[in-house]
């Protein structure tokens, strides 16, 4: 039985959205560092697993493998803003600014490449902008009053994910394989972030609490379910299809902070104002491609 790729699609954005805010329940008992290894670790376990069972590693050339190498580099990086981001923003603001990823894909392709301003991509720049405003004026959330400033961990990890989001597409473009790319991924995420866990400790250790640990497993499992979905999604259908009912991701995220988790974290009037804004642009900018 085909799945329609637009319900794949929306399975995609709603396992990362479960994803997030599983994690928000976690980091509640631990924290970001925790979070990320456990993250790492279960993407390279998962994802080997699939590509050594269903003998899907390709014979393919040095150079997108060495694209995807750098990428895992710097995937460690945007992980643990991203969470940092949930653990101090809470899940539902957190994730709609994470989100804006296409704003600045479209940016830097708009400088790099020389790509034409399109109606779509302005429109889309406006509201999430705009967006962006309504979920940092916090004024009367005592969780963050004071402390605008924590949007920049979840914005500087949209900004780094827009700035490899053209590598990401050269690389499949050379040779597709983003099952096989994806797990080469996490395996030099992975080993780069153990490696460096000496210096993480120095500002923060893990915390290894069993009142979180399943939490943050389950967020995890949920994560690369996503992906696989997300795959899934691109294969069956081109990017203007699929791509908007992604970013729908953080409508899902509020949605089940409201009427399901209300007790996790607590939703004002502007995270809901920013948030579809937020979807908005990102859904008009994902349409102009």
């Amino acid at each position: 039985m085909n799945l329609p790729p637009q319900i794949v699609a929306l399975a995609c954005a709603m396992s990362y959205a479960a994803a997030n805010i599983a994690a928000r329940f976690g980091m509640k008992h631990s924290n970001p560092v925790t979070m990320t290894l456990i993250s790492f670790a279960t993407q390279t376990v998962v994802l080997w697993s699939i590509v050594l069972l269903s003998g899907s590693i390709p014979q393919i050339s040095y150079f997108p493998a060495v694209l995807f190498v750098g990428i895992g580099l710097v995937m460690p990086v945007i992980r643990m803003l991203t969470y940092i981001g949930v653990a101090t923003m809470g899940a539902s603001r957190s994730v709609s600014l994470r989100s804006s990823y296409p704003l600045f894909g479209a940016f830097f392709a708009l400088i790099f490449l020389k790509e034409e301003l399109k109606p779509l991509v302005l429109a889309g720049t406006i509201l999430v902008v705009s967006g962006t405003f309504f979920i940092t004026w916090q004024r009367d959330d005592s969780l963050t009053a004071g402390r605008w400033w924590v949007a920049f961990f979840p914005l500087t990890a949209a900004l780094i994910s827009g700035l490899i989001q053209p590598v990401v597409r050269y690389g499949l473009g050379i040779a597709y394989y983003p099952l096989f790319f994806t797990a080469l991924v996490g395996v030099t995420s992975f080993s780069l972030y153990l490696g460096s866990l000496p210096l993480v400790k120095r500002f923060q250790r893990p915390v290894w609490n069993l009142k979180g640990l399943k939490s943050l497993i389950i967020a995890a499992l949920l994560e690369n379910l996503g992906f696989l979905l997300f795959i899934t999604a691109f294969g069956l259908a081109p990017v203007a299809t699929v791509s908007p009912l992604i970013a729908t991701s953080p409508m899902w995220v509020v949605f089940a902070t409201l009427v399901i988790f209300r007790d996790l974290e607590r939703v004002s009037w502007r995270t809901i104002v920013g948030t579809f804004l937020t979807v908005a642009g990102t859904v008009a900018i994902s349409l102009s491609h």
